[in-house]
C-alpha cells in the first residue's frame, strides 16, 4: 500500500509537470505570436507614416505651386506661386453733378448728372519682367468715334529689363502735363486745369523711361503719332509726321534726412512734331466752349476753315511740393502750333502760341499724408468705430490765355475769349481707399472784344462727385 502510494504521488507529479511543460509552450506559442503581431502592426504604422509624410510633401509641393487669388481694397488679384505671373482686374466710376447758376448765353454747359467716367481696369505681369495694362472708358464723354480715341484709354506693355532702363510700347499718357500724368481718379477738383488742355492725352508710340541717381532723377522719351492740344488717338488720320515727346523730373532731396525737402520735385518736359489737320477747341472749367477755330468752307471770313499745318511745339516746366498735410504743385504750358486759313483764294499762315498756367494747394485737416499718388485715410469711416475718413480741402487759380493773332481771321471773336482766368475751391471726402466724395465751385472771369457773349461775363459753377472704385 505504501509502495502504491508513492507511485501514485509520482504519477501525479509527472502529470502536473507535464502540463506544465505544454502550457510553458503554449505560453510561448502566444508570446511569439503577439510578438509578431506587433512587428506587423509596426510595420504598418512606418508604411502609413511614410505614406502619410509624402502626402504632406506632396501636399507641400502643390500649394507652393497653386496660385495666390485675393479679393480686397485694391483689386482683384491672382498671382502665380513665383509671382512671375500676375492678374489684376480693378476700376472706377465718377458720378457728377453740375449746376451752373449763372450761365453764359450762347455757350451753356447745361445742368446736368452724369457719369463722368466708368473705367474697367485690367493689368498684370508675364514673366516677371513684363507689364501690361488695358484700361476702357465707358463716361458719358467717351463716345465713339471713326479714330476709337475713347474708349480704349490705355493698352500698353512695358519691359522693365532694368530700373535705369524700361521699353514701353502701346496707347499711353504721352510723358508732358503733370496734372494730366495724375490718374483721373486722385484729382484735387472735378474737372483738371487749363495746362491740360493744352498738353496732349493719350497717343500710341514707343519709348524708354527710368529712374537715375536712385530714384532722385527721373526721364521718359517717346516717338508718337502726335495728337492736337488735349486730344487722343489710336492712329494718325491726318498725316504721317510723328512727335517726340520728352519729360525730366527730379526730387534733388528724396533721400534727405531733412523731412521737409524729401516732397519737393521740379521738371519740364515738351514735345515737337508736325501737325496738320483739325485743331480743338478749349473749354472752361464748367466745360463751356471759350474758344474754337474757325471751321467751314467758302470765299469769306466766316466760312473759312483753320487747321494745323506746320511745326508744333511745347515746352511745359512743372513742380509739385509735399510736406505731412500740405501739397502744392503747378505747371506752366506754352504750344505753338502753325496754322493756314483757307478760304478759297491764297492760304493765309501764322504760327500761333497758346499758354496756360495754373497753381492748386491742398491740406487734409486730418492729418494725412499729403502725395501726388492715392492716399488712404488713417481712419477709414465707420460708424461703429468711429472713424470718419480723410477730409481734404484745396484751392487753385489758372489761366488760358489765347494768342491774340488769332484773332479774327483764325477765330471768332464774337464766340470766343481771348483769356479766361479761373479761382476754384474743393472739398474732399476720402472715406475709405475706395469711395470719395468730391465738392467744388470755380469762378471764372473772362476777356473778350466789345459786343461779344463773352465780354463783361464770367462762369459761376458748382460741381459734385461722388467716386467709387474697386
Amino acid at each position: 500500500m505504501k509502495s502504491y502510494r508513492w507511485v501514485i504521488a509520482a504519477v501525479s507529479i509527472g502529470t502536473q509537470m507535464t502540463g506544465d511543460f505544454v502550457r510553458a509552450d503554449e505560453a510561448a506559442d502566444t508570446v511569439n505570436s503577439l510578438r509578431q503581431q506587433i512587428e506587423q502592426l509596426d510595420q504598418k504604422l512606418r508604411v502609413l507614416e511614410r505614406k502619410e509624410e509624402l502626402d504632406r510633401e506632396a501636399s507641400t509641393e502643390e500649394s507652393k505651386a497653386a496660385p495666390i487669388v485675393s479679393l480686397g481694397p485694391g483689386g482683384f488679384q491672382v498671382r502665380s506661386a513665383d509671382s512671375n505671373f500676375v492678374f489684376r482686374a480693378r476700376g472706377y466710376v465718377q458720378v457728377d453733378a453740375r449746376y451752373n447758376p449763372e450761365p453764359v448765353p450762347g455757350a451753356l454747359m447745361p445742368d446736368t448728372f452724369l457719369i463722368r467716367r466708368a473705367r474697367p481696369i485690367f493689368e498684370g505681369t508675364v514673366f516677371d519682367k513684363f507689364d501690361y495694362r488695358v484700361m476702357l472708358d465707358f463716361g458719358a464723354q467717351a463716345t465713339l468715334s471713326t479714330a476709337n480715341n475713347a474708349l480704349v484709354q490705355d493698352a500698353y506693355v512695358t519691359a522693365r529689363l532694368w530700373p535705369e532702363l524700361q521699353f514701353i510700347a502701346g496707347k499711353m499718357k504721352e510723358p508732358v502735363g503733370l496734372e494730366r500724368l495724375q490718374s483721373g481718379a486722385n484729382l484735387l477738383f472735378i474737372e483738371r486745369g487749363y495746362p491740360t488742355q493744352l498738353a496732349p492725352n493719350r497717343d500710341v508710340g514707343f519709348g524708354i523711361q527710368g529712374d537715375l541717381i536712385g530714384g532722385r532723377l527721373s526721364y521718359a522719351v517717346g516717338v508718337f503719332n502726335g495728337v492736337p492740344d488735349g486730344g487722343s488717338g489710336d492712329f494718325d488720320t491726318s498725316d504721317s509726321d510723328k512727335d517726340v515727346a520728352a519729360r525730366l523730373f527730379a526730387h534733388p532731396f528724396q533721400t534727405s534726412e531733412i523731412d521737409a525737402l524729401k516732397g519737393f520735385g521740379i521738371g519740364v518736359s515738351g514735345t515737337y512734331g508736325n501737325r496738320e489737320g483739325t485743331l480743338r477747341s478749349y473749354f472752361s472749367q464748367g466745360l463751356q466752349r471759350t474758344f474754337g477755330y474757325r471751321a467751314g468752307v467758302g470765299t469769306n471770313t466766316a466760312t473759312a476753315n483753320v487747321a494745323g499745318d506746320g511745326t508744333n511745339w511745347r515746352i511745359s516746366p512743372q513742380g509739385y511740393y509735399y510736406w505731412g498735410p500740405f501739397g502744392l504743385f503747378g505747371e506752366y504750358i506754352i504750344s505753338s502750333q502753325e496754322v493756314r486759313r483757307d478760304d478759297g483764294g491764297i492760304p493765309t499762315r501764322a504760327r500761333l502760341e497758346n499758354s496756360a498756367w495754373q497753381i492748386a494747394a491742398s491740406y487734409f485737416l486730418t492729418g494725412e499724408t499729403n502725395s501726388y499718388r492715392a492716399v488712404t485715410p488713417k481712419r477709414p469711416f465707420s460708424l461703429a468705430d468711429g472713424g470718419w475718413g480723410a477730409w481734404e480741402i484745396a484751392a487753385r487759380m489758372g489761366q488760358l490765355d489765347v494768342d491774340d493773332d488769332a484773332f479774327p481771321l483764325f477765330a471768332n471773336p464774337a464766340g470766343s475769349a481771348t483769356r479766361s482766368t479761373s479761382y476754384g475751391v474743393g472739398l474732399n471726402w476720402h472715406l475709405n481707399r475706395n469711395i470719395k466724395v468730391s465738392a467744388g465751385y470755380d469762378y471764372t472771369r473772362f476777356d473778350a472784344d466789345p459786343g461779344t457773349i463773352f465780354a463783361d461775363e464770367s462762369e459761376h459753377v458748382a460741381g459734385a462727385r461722388v467716386q467709387f472704385g474697386w
